[in-house]
């Protein structure tokens, strides 16, 4: 059996994009522990969306969005993203592009990891590209990393830190709380420090 928070993410990898409208559609018929959870009104509403309209990914959200807890799975999206750079999980190229996507979105506290990649490493190609390239040409461009990866560890170490110790904590989408002291929020106030060590 299902649990509402199983339910929650479901509906938020939907809702982010995670996953698509028609794996979220096999999903609810799948799941009848959604009546349980959220009652009738609730999931017969889900229910009655027209699943093949163009506009199905607006309805459904409207429906659902009252139910995600944005802050919980959006933190722990992020922290995710942090300890895929620290253990060194995927590719380093994607997982700063998505970093650099949620920088723009207003998690400033993103900032410096954010500007390494938009400062040449979004012109690397990516791993699941190599086939495309002549091995030679494809290790050459990406020299780079090695370069770059330390500074990218100790800074995801550094803001994974303050996510454990609660100095930093999402609220809401694209929105956090930063009780962190001015000294420590030195992506904010003193960057060029942090791009010349």
């Amino acid at each position: 059996m299902r649990n509402e928070k199983d339910i929650q993410k479901q509906f938020y990898k939907v809702y982010i994009g995670l996953i698509s409208v028609s794996e979220f559609e096999e999903w609810l018929y799948n799941t009848p522990e959604i009546e349980k959870v959220y009652g009738d009104d609730f999931y017969f509403n889900l229910l009655d969306l027209n699943y093949r309209s163009r506009h199905i990914k607006n309805e459904l959200e409207k429906v659902i969005e009252i139910k995600i807890p944005f802050g919980e799975f959006e933190q722990m999206r992020i922290v995710s993203l942090l300890e895929n750079i620290i253990y060194e999980k995927g590719d380093l190229v994607e997982v700063l592009e998505q970093i650099y996507d949620d920088y723009c979105s207003g998690y400033s506290f993103l900032r410096y990891l954010g500007l390494n990649y938009v400062t040449g490493i979004d012109n690397l190609p990516k791993l699941h590209q190599k086939e495309k390239w002549d091995k030679n040409e494809f290790d050459g461009k990406r020299e780079i990393l090695k370069n770059i990866k330390p500074k990218m560890i100790n800074e995801a170490r550094r803001l994974l830190s303050f996510f454990q110790n609660g100095l930093l904590r999402i609220t809401v989408e694209n929105e956090y709380n930063d009780y962190r002291t001015e000294e420590e929020k030195i992506e904010l106030n003193n960057i060029e420090k942090m791009f010349n060590d």
